[in-house]
């Protein structure tokens, strides 16, 4: 099976690094995170319905996505820019919390999908906020558990051919 999630958050730094390995092709992992229908079976805590508002995963193009609570309750939104897809190996992106109390605190995150032996694929993305300040509540939020929650689904998608 695919491997832990591991979070890399030097003290003192803007920056952090979330690496996990998946059981199954680069290709697949990359479409899973470019395809909308399949990234909206994945993406966000359990139990956290997601709706995209636009998704135009290519360069130059942009997203939205909100995330509700069972009640359909809208707990908040991310949206950003994607500044480079070169599939299958990198995407550069903007996250932006839309919910915060005022705007400007963008985070630049960097995909990398690299090609392991036996199909395997590691994820490596890298995150720089716009402070250390923003860095560390962005990972006292509980990201961790979001993302390692985000991930067992997708370990599921992919065994089951991205259906």
């Amino acid at each position: 099976m695919a491997g832990k999630l591991k979070l890399v958050a030097d003290k003192g730094k803007q920056e952090c690094f979330i690496i996990r390995e998946f059981d199954a092709p680069r290709e697949m992992v990359f479409k899973a995170f470019s395809d909308p229908d399949l990234f909206v079976q994945f993406w966000g805590p359990d139990d956290r319905p997601m709706k995209l508002d636009y998704f135009h995963y290519k360069t130059g193009g942009s997203y939205r996505y909100r995330i509700f609570d069972k009640a359909g309750t809208e707990l908040c939104s991310f949206s950003g820019v994607i500044h480079e897809v070169a599939e299958p190996e990198r995407v550069v992106q903007t996250s932006e919390f839309d919910t915060l109390p005022e705007r400007g605190h963008v985070v630049l995150e960097t995909f990398l999908f690299e090609q392991l032996p036996d199909n395997k694929t590691k994820l490596t993305i890298h995150e720089v906020c716009r402070s250390i300040a923003d860095r560390d509540a962005m990972i006292a939020s509980g990201m961790d558990m979001g993302l390692e929650q985000a991930f067992t689904r997708l370990d599921k998608a992919l065994l089951s051919g991205l259906k």
